[in-house]
């Protein structure tokens, strides 16, 4: 006698329907954490990523500036000391003229001769300062980065140079 039994027993077709629960119901929780580990990273190198390029370009430009040129105010509707000019006038070339660095809503702004381009997005504050009184070479730079990640939720970074020395 040959035994043909093709069919599933009772206890095959429930352990098979219990780890597909397990695996439906774990699923979306797994996709969920790893689309906020994702979003988290992007943001955080974005934000990393907009925060150096900012910090140097404004770092290198402002290195070159006239000290007694240099204006520190604010822009209408803007945070206070978040607007910055100066003159470079040392030197040949094409770093020559007026240059301007401030916080339009959330995007920094670079002003050189007359152009204005926007240097980086998702600013939350910009501010300068004197952080010597008797000392009108050294500016306070103060900026913070913030982007959107999951859930209401942003990753921020906060970079601040004490002392940037105007060497003119």
């Amino acid at each position: 006698m040959v035994n043909s039994n093709k069919g599933m027993t009772l206890v095959e077709a429930m352990v098979t329907i219990t780890v597909l629960a397990i695996i439906a119901a774990l699923g979306p929780s797994v996709l969920t954490n790893m689309f906020r580990y994702w979003t988290l990273s992007n943001a955080r190198s974005n934000v990393q990523r907009d925060a150096r390029n900012a910090m140097d370009l404004v770092n290198r430009n402002l290195r070159q500036a006239t000290a007694t040129s240099v204006t520190i105010s604010q822009r209408p509707s803007q945070p206070p000391y978040s607007w910055i000019q100066f003159t470079i006038d040392k030197g040949t070339g094409p770093s020559l003229g007026n240059y301007g660095v401030y916080q339009e809503g959330r995007n920094l702004m670079f002003m050189s001769q007359g152009t204005t381009a926007t240097v980086a997005e998702n600013l939350r504050y910009l501010g300068f300062s004197y952080p010597r009184t008797d000392n009108s070479g050294i500016i306070s730079l103060s900026m913070t980065f913030e982007e959107a990640t999951f859930a209401g939720y942003s990753k921020a970074l906060q970079l601040s140079i004490e002392k940037v020395r105007v060497m003119n």
